[in-house]
C-alpha cells in the first residue's frame, strides 16, 4: 500500500484525534473540578455525586476509543469503515458523560461519518484514480 493510499482518509482521522483529545480533555478537567472541590454534595446533593463520577468514567472511555479508532484509521486504512463505526458509537455515548464540551461529540460524529462514507470527502469525492469514460451511444 502505498503512502498516498494510506493518506487519503487523513481528514476523517483527524478530525477523529480532536474529536477525542477534546472529549478527553473536558472529562479529565470535569474530574479536576471534582477533586479540588471534594463536598460537592451541597451543590449536587449524595446522590448525584455518584452520577458525576459514572459520566467522568463514560467521557474518559469514550475520549480514549475515539481517539484509538482515529490512530486506526492511520495504521489499518483498510478497515477505515469498522474504525468509523467505532468512532460513530463512542463519540454518540460520550453525550452521555460531559461530551467533549458538545462540540468534541459533534466532530466525533462528523469523523465517523466521514470514515464510513469513506468515497467522500470533506471537499467532494475523491478520485478514484481511475478515469470513467463515457462512450457514446
Amino acid at each position: 500500500m502505498s503512502i498516498s493510499r494510506s493518506l487519503e482518509y487523513r481528514f476523517a482521522a483527524e478530525l477523529s484525534l480532536i474529536s477525542g483529545i477534546i472529549i478527553l480533555s473536558a472529562s479529565i478537567l470535569y474530574l479536576q473540578h471534582i477533586a479540588f472541590f471534594p463536598d460537592m454534595r451541597w451543590m449536587m446533593g449524595p446522590q448525584l455525586l455518584g452520577h458525576a463520577f459514572i459520566t467522568n468514567i463514560v467521557g474518559i472511555v469514550s475520549g480514549t476509543m475515539v481517539i484509538i479508532a482515529g490512530i486506526m484509521i492511520y495504521v489499518q486504512p483498510i478497515h477505515i469503515r469498522k474504525w468509523g463505526v467505532v468512532i460513530w458509537v463512542f463519540a454518540s455515548i460520550s453525550f452521555f458523560g460531559i461530551g467533549g464540551f458538545f462540540i468534541g461529540g459533534i466532530l466525533g460524529i462528523i469523523g465517523g461519518f466521514l470514515a464510513v462514507t469513506k468515497g467522500i470527502t470533506f471537499f467532494g469525492f475523491k478520485s478514484r484514480g481511475e478515469k470513467q469514460h463515457r462512450t457514446k451511444t
